[in-house]
């Protein structure tokens, strides 16, 4: 209730925030009043924002089903107008129709003969080809237009293509009508001769539906050619030129459905006229006695079939493709293609045949848009598909040999789904859990990446070099990223050598799909690692340094028997199993506080650089080791000398003794499990045991790392 009240206070047309406010400090009592208004307030925003989020994307899911919807219609005003015109050239034959045979007295045909004789219309046409070849010449690209031998010029001009989205200018081009076709050819700003444009796109004049757009702001004498599943906006200079366009697109349409179905006609009447010769041939060669087939020609044999034409699934084709591709149904356009190129290559090379391949192509590119549109990576775009789902898109433009455009999109896909996931990470606790959560997505994500790559591109070396090369481009962003949040100054040795470690370990799964990128990532941290080995070799040494200034020789002391078995129980865990027998008393050893310290600092240390131990840190690791070591057993060496300490010898030696065959040997054995082999100057060490302890070496047994290093 009380939230319903704050809601209606916060929504009112005559709410005042700052009164608002002032009347709330002096109502309430106390900061907790203060605090428990201002947690509602927060509440509600929280509320507010969350329902705002969902009001968003169902917005956003309704916009897509709207886009659809658009889509789906505009298609079918596609097919819509196809309709229309077939009707219309039914209505067309059927006024030419007449009960005598005759053609009728709207026959446009007859209406042509009567305006324009035959002899004014061959030289028209003939007039228009020879147009249409010398303005040919000024385009480049275009010499396969004159393969086909009955098509000339109807119209041309300049237009301006336009933006369909917000009807910006985009380019300069020149249109030309054919009697069959629309040819856009687009103009040469930096080209000086007689070429002045360049060869765009062919479109069949069966596919273009010009519409005409109204005047509104500064877009004036605008229209719209529509060739599906694309659209083209186009503007002339005046609206005459503007009407001429669309009325001459129109009318060369209805002129085209004219011709094709007399031509129709005429082959139909020439193919009975061709079978009903062969029939009388064959019926005068079956009743000729001298014939010297005469026993073997069957009288009732049919004659041989006329050559055919191009079958119907091929006329067809183009149709099925567009709505294939609009229903993207992109499997079964990538067949009705295979199909449609196998029939062309064997088919038998043709001015027609040429112009239906062609068609074929325009197809294809408008498959291969589609398919790299589902692979481009847009703000407006969800990422949350896997690998697989690009998996689709990526075979069939392999298939299409398209091989670099997918592996280029295919990859720039999978950059963008890892470059989401990793900012979708959140900095929280510590900077070991972000780490590997870090190396978790990243290495997984190029893992997937790596075997989805293989299966899309099995058997293309220069897509695999590419893939190669976005590998180590993403393995420097994330380098750049683990430095950022790993070594900053509130890191320490542990946390980095952890760190790195994961790193290190996630790197090597790669291995599984052949990927070895331990050399880049190795080269990318080096420095920083060595920074922050030196850095704690740094500190270990000044550690030494600073316990021995103070170190005044005394031994541990314990108060009962359970402190004692806790400090052997701790000294075990640390690797020192032989703690033991240096127990003097019932309650005290005879190591120092110093001593025990820089055992347990030095074991902690060894096995932080252990975890950075790689073939570049080998030797500063090594040097690092016994460096440290060799300052403690100095500060040994020195107390000997001390004449402060004289009473204290026998402590010195014991701890020396300590140190040379407990922490030493441990470090040894530790070192060799890890690498397996020995440390290369720790062993030196073992010389100075008689100067320090006054005895022979003699090491004892470490139980718990007991291996073949031993």
């Amino acid at each position: 209730m009380a939230a319903d009240l704050l809601v209606k206070k916060l929504t009112a047309q005559d709410f005042n925030a700052e009164r608002y406010v002032q009347d709330l400090s002096q109502s309430s009592v106390g900061g907790l009043e203060l605090q428990q208004q201002r947690q509602r307030i927060q509440h509600l925003a929280e509320e507010t924002n969350a329902q705002l989020k969902k009001n968003v994307y169902m917005n956003y899911m309704q916009f897509i089903d709207t886009a659809k919807e658009i889509s789906y219609l505009e298609s079918e005003m596609y097919q819509l107008s196809h309709l229309i015109t077939e009707q219309k050239s039914l209505l067309t034959s059927l006024l030419e129709l007449s009960i005598t045979g005759e053609r009728g007295p709207g026959s446009a045909a007859q209406e042509m003969i009567e305006v324009d004789p035959q002899e004014l219309k061959e030289k028209r046409e003939k007039e228009n080809r020879k147009k249409l070849t010398g303005l040919l010449e000024k385009i480049e690209g275009c010499s396969h237009v004159m393969e086909v031998e009955d098509r000339y010029l109807i119209f041309d001009g300049d237009l301006v293509e336009l933006n369909q989205d917000d009807y910006t200018a985009l380019q300069r081009v020149h249109a030309y009508l054919l009697n069959d076709s629309l040819m856009i050819a687009a103009w040469l700003s930096d080209r000086r001769g007689p070429v002045r444009y360049r060869f765009e796109v062919l479109y069949p004049l069966d596919q273009v539906l010009p519409v005409n757009i109204k005047d509104r702001g500064t877009t004036r004498n605008a229209f719209k050619v529509l060739i599906f599943p694309d659209t083209r906006v186009f503007t002339a200079s005046t609206p005459k030129i503007k009407q001429d366009w669309l009325d001459e697109i129109e009318r060369t349409k209805s002129n085209k459905v004219a011709v094709d179905k007399h031509k129709a006609e005429r082959a139909q009447i020439q193919q009975k006229e061709r079978q009903l010769s062969l029939s009388k041939e064959d019926s005068l060669e079956s009743n000729n006695p001298f014939s010297e087939d005469s026993d073997s020609l069957n009288p009732f044999q049919e004659p041989p079939p006329p050559s055919m034409g191009p079958p119907e699934w091929v006329l067809e084709l183009p149709e099925e493709l567009d709505q294939a591709i609009a229903q993207r149904n992109f499997e079964d356009a990538v067949s009705l293609i295979d199909s449609g190129r196998e029939y062309f290559d064997s088919a038998q090379k043709t001015p027609a045949y040429n112009e239906m391949k062609r068609a074929l192509e325009v197809r294809v590119r408008s498959l291969v848009d589609v398919l790299q549109a589902e692979l481009q990576v847009t703000p407006e775009k969800s990422l949350q598909g896997g690998p697989r789902a690009a998996r689709r898109a990526t075979t069939l433009l392999v298939h299409l040999n398209k091989s670099s455009q997918a592996c280029r999109l295919f990859l720039g896909h999978r950059g963008a789904i890892l470059k989401a996931g990793l900012k979708r990470l959140r900095l929280e606790g510590k900077t070991v859990l972000y780490v590997r959560q870090l190396c978790s997505i990243f290495f997984h994500n190029l893992l997937e990446t790596g075997r989805e790559f293989s299966k899309a591109f099995p058997a293309s070396r220069s897509c695999t070099s590419a893939f190669v090369v976005w590998a180590h481009g993403e393995v420097n962003n994330f380098a750049s990223m683990f430095s950022r949040h790993v070594f900053t100054t509130q890191s320490s040795l542990t946390t980095v050598a952890e760190c790195v470690s994961q790193a290190d370990h996630r790197c090597e799964q790669l291995a599984d799909i052949g990927l070895d990128l331990t050399f880049s990532l190795h080269t990318l941290l080096l420095r920083d690692v060595e920074k922050w080995i030196r850095d704690g070799r740094d500190k270990m040494i000044e550690a030494v340094k600073l316990r021995g200034q103070e170190d005044t020789w005394k031994t541990l002391k314990y108060d009962n028997k359970d402190q004692l078995n806790k400090f052997i129980e701790d000294m075990n865990d640390i690797g020192i199993a032989n703690v033991q027998s240096y127990v003097v008393d019932e309650l005290c050893v005879g190591l120092t506080n110093n001593s025990i310290q820089f055992s347990r600092a030095f074991l902690g240390f060894l096995e932080d650089v252990l975890r950075l131990y790689w073939p570049e840190t080998e030797q500063l690791i090594d040097n690092s080791l016994t460096g440290v070591f060799s300052a403690q057993l100095r500060h040994c060496k020195s107390s000997l000398d001390e004449p402060l300490f004289s009473n204290e010898l026998a402590t010195i030696r014991r701890n020396s003794a300590f140190l040379l065959d407990g922490v030493l040997t441990v470090t040894e054995h530790r070192y060799a499990e890890a690498r397996g082999y020995a440390h290369p100057t720790l062993p030196n060490l073992h010389s100075l045991h008689s100067s320090l302890t006054g005895q022979a070496i003699n090491a004892p047994t470490i139980s718990k790392y007991e291996s073949n290093f031993i």
